[in-house]
């Protein structure tokens, strides 16, 4: 403590000035120059794996990692320029590496659960995960966490060594996805009779194969064009890009927008999967006919008879569907006279 307050004394530190006024201005330069550079370095390493056709995930995987070494790199250099020994820093430093290891232990954890998740990809950048609740879209793999989105429109953060010892549910945006629902009716019902409304609306809901068959071919030619869209950017010359200063402004450019253009769609999306902004509509039917529907009795519970109805949609339809199904249920069973209970208690009273 002594040592430190004759360090901050007014002396000390006018003639720490003095000594190594020029040095502290090479490190201001360094910085600011570096800064520039860092710049410049990260948008062609952007540009790169752009045209490379590198995952989304171990691109932002990657660039976190420079981002790290450039500042240390940075702080490293500005310790040697004022003279410390820098052999005696790094001895230091391997010696509080291994303390430090052991007291953050979890963000270690964090670190390799990244890298595990690059490595082995149980979801990616885009991909629809449900985890602890949460069901989002993932935005950006990190180094110590996961970002998603989810249908609030909310920032999930999950830590990457959570993520890599629990149970994680990948739905591919893309995708097909089952919806479970489970109808409660009154024992008083007839099963046949529920059976068979539940069926009706089932058959209702259910698109027929040519409908299928068209969105199917849609999804394929969209895919077909994002592989000869990757496959044009493969052709580019990156050294011609990297070196050219027009060439560099254009991919910047094109660059910008396109990051523009994703965050449009992605906020439409987000929109789209809300609950409350999209209007559902009554005459779009979203069962996929290519797999069986599956209705019949569940569960013989205290208070009712449950039904299981297990339909096939499009992920992006899922949601919609389960309100609409909810929605035409409750007014079909109304018409059927179909009671759905509710919790009751019957009360004796005895003299």
């Amino acid at each position: 403590m002594k040592g430190l307050e004759k360090f901050l004394e007014l002396d000390t530190i006018i003639r720490f000035l003095k000594t190594n006024l020029f040095k502290l201005f090479i490190i201001y330069l360094i910085v600011k120059i570096g800064k520039i550079f860092k710049n410049r370095i990260e948008k062609i390493l952007k540009i790169i794996l752009d045209k490379s056709n590198v995952d989304k995930s171990v691109a932002s995987f990657l660039l976190s990692i420079y981002s790290i070494l450039y500042y240390f790199i940075l702080i490293y250099s500005s310790v040697g320029i004022l003279g410390i020994n820098t052999t005696s820093i790094t001895t230091f430093l391997g010696a509080a590496g291994i303390v430090l290891g052991i007291a953050f232990k979890e963000t270690l954890g964090n670190f390799c659960g990244g890298l595990i998740i690059l490595t082995f990809k149980p979801f990616s950048v885009g991909d629809t995960i449900e985890y602890n609740n949460y069901i989002g879209t993932v935005k950006k793999i990190e180094l110590f966490y996961t970002k998603m989105l989810n249908p609030q429109n909310e920032v999930v953060i999950i830590p990457n060594g959570i993520v890599t010892n629990t149970e994680i549910r990948n739905i591919k945006q893309n995708g097909e996805r089952r919806l479970d629902l489970e109808v409660g009716v009154s024992y008083n019902s007839n099963i046949q009779e529920v059976k068979s409304v539940l069926e009706r609306i089932v058959k209702e809901e259910t698109m027929n194969e040519v409908e299928e068959t068209q969105i199917k071919n849609n999804l394929l030619i969209k895919l077909q064009n994002t592989i000869l869209e990757k496959r044009e950017k493969s052709k580019i010359n990156l050294f011609a890009t990297i070196f050219s200063r027009k060439k560099m402004k254009e991919a910047e450019d094109e660059a910008t927008q396109k990051s523009e253009e994703e965050i449009y769609e992605n906020d439409k999306n987000t929109e789209d999967t809300s609950s409350i902004s999209k209007v559902i509509n009554d005459d779009e039917k979203m069962i996929l006919a290519s797999k069986p529907s599956i209705i019949g009795v569940g569960q013989l519970a205290e208070s009712a008879i449950i039904f299981y109805v297990y339909v096939y949609t499009r992920s992006e339809n899922y949601l919609n569907l389960k309100m609409k199904l909810n929605e035409k249920i409750k007014t079909e069973f109304d018409k059927a006279g179909i009671e759905i209970p509710y919790p009751q208690m019957d009360v004796h009273v005895s003299k």
